[in-house]
């Protein structure tokens, strides 16, 4: 759906905004973050599904008894330059580290589990909001999010939660979302916790976001 010079440009785009929200969760965790998208990629929305559940969790997926799950946090995305839904979406095993990282020393481990939801939901808040709206700013445009939601199962279950299910989008000509892969890493612990942002669009957000990818691509090279 991409070509490769959109391709590359979303990847630059999606590398500063990422930078941006790594500042913003750094400060949150109390530490050094790392964020960074070695990739990008714009897939047909019924795809998206059996994508995160490879690239997350492997053969996990599939082979461990109880089934490995993913968390995913969702904001709805209305106006501006995107309308649909973003996500960040990680494996469990990683947003516990992530919880742990971002909670004081202090707090005992039986308060953790009443906290962790909480956590995760403005974890993924800080790091879908300042992201998109850097990357919204480059390309010219803004974006309106509404408040995050948290979800956790298979992948096919996050979408289904998040209201924006490959049933709901992949048959309408245009739809497609967009995967950003990113790496994150928290100093704390050393560890690398990998995840997806994902952008799930209407047919007219597709093309707008493809038109404004040609603009910057033009000014760029200009």
């Amino acid at each position: 759906m991409l070509s490769e010079l959109e391709r590359d440009a979303l990847a630059e785009l999606g590398n500063i905004g990422i930078g941006k929200a790594s500042t913003a969760l750094g400060r949150m965790l109390g530490g050094l973050v790392t964020l960074s998208v070695p990739s990008v990629e714009m897939v047909p929305p019924a795809d998206v599904a059996a994508l995160l559940d490879r690239a997350l969790l492997g053969s996990a997926a599939s082979t461990r008894t109880p089934p490995a799950t993913l968390v995913g946090i969702s904001e709805r995305l209305g106006g501006g330059l995107f309308a649909g839904c973003a996500l960040l979406v990680v494996p469990q095993d990683g947003s516990l580290a992530l919880v742990r990282a971002a909670l004081p020393a202090d707090v005992p481990a039986e308060d953790v589990p009443a906290l962790e939801d909480e956590v995760l939901a403005e974890l993924g808040n800080v790091v879908l909001n300042s992201a998109l709206a850097q990357v919204a700013n480059l390309l010219g445009g803004v974006i309106d999010t509404g408040l995050p939601a948290l979800h956790r199962g298979t992948a096919a279950a996050i979408l289904r939660s998040a209201g924006d299910a490959p049933a709901a989008m992949g048959d309408a000509a245009g739809a497609a979302a967009v995967l950003f892969h990113v790496d994150l890493r928290v100093e704390a612990d050393g560890g690398t916790v990998r995840g997806r942002v994902v952008l799930l669009l209407d047919a007219e957000s597709a093309g707008a976001l493809q038109a404004a990818l040609g603009r910057y691509i033009g000014r760029v090279v200009a």
